[in-house]
């Protein structure tokens, strides 16, 4: 009995050492440059882009395509090492000290560390007249995500799976969808929620997986700023 009574109490200690075995580690603080990217076929591509990714302190990350507007924000790593930024996701094939490969459904992009300085920041201006936006029309587009910010960083990471991602406003149809909201989990071909439109109040008023109010802050000049629940989402339209 005594025997038995040893063994029920090493079980718990058994599993959960399994349990963090299987948990991920953070990526350490690095920058990366990519250096090399191929089609899903494995034939080599070339670019202009090159992507740069720097990973932070209490999993925070930033990363932006050369010339391009920067991404902030968390993320994690599954146990099938899937990295997930919220705005793009990747699979981590390779993982060593110098080098990093990460494959998506777009091709493999091969990353080494990097050293040099070509993040541009997107400062706004300050001295600008925010104008009100009193139709849907004057959102038409598709908006991405490059910066969010809570209100109240103390109240922990942003949920990826309901963080905004893209917005497309399309304007008044005949399904009474005038967009769509895409957050972190949603694939390509379908949205989680749609817009119904733009109330008096500049609100988009959203319906799908629940219902969702987003406040507009600002659209022109091509920047797009939401607010929910305290989290300010900032957009940009890339054409």
């Amino acid at each position: 009995m005594k025997k038995l009574l040893l063994l029920f109490l090493l079980i718990p200690p058994i599993i959960g050492y399994c349990a963090n075995k299987r948990k991920p580690k953070p990526m350490p603080v690095s920058r990366w440059r990519e250096a090399q990217r191929m089609r899903p076929d494995s034939s080599i591509v070339a670019f202009s882009d090159t992507l740069f990714i720097a990973f932070r302190v209490k999993d925070s990350f930033s990363y932006h395509n050369k010339n391009g507007f920067i991404y902030n924000g968390s993320y994690t790593i599954n146990e099938d090492s899937l990295l997930d930024f919220g705005t793009v996701r990747y699979k981590i094939l390779e993982r060593k000290p110098a080098s990093l490969v990460l494959v998506n459904d777009q091709g493999l992009y091969r990353m080494v560390r990097d050293s040099s300085d070509t993040a541009k920041i997107v400062v706004l201006d300050k001295e600008e007249k925010i104008l009100p936006v009193t139709n849907i029309d004057m959102m038409i587009g598709r908006w991405s995500v490059y910066k969010r910010q809570a209100k109240d960083p103390s109240s922990g990471p942003i949920d990826n799976a309901v963080a905004l991602r893209t917005v497309y406003i399309t304007g008044p149809s005949t399904d009474g969808k005038q967009g769509y909201v895409y957050c972190g989990s949603d694939p390509s071909n379908s949205p989680s929620w749609y817009i119904k439109s733009l109330g008096n109040d500049q609100v988009l008023d959203c319906d799908g997986k629940g219902k969702r109010i987003l406040k507009v802050i600002k659209c022109q000049n091509g920047e797009m700023i939401l607010e929910e629940e305290g989290i300010k989402y900032y957009f940009k339209q890339f054409k």
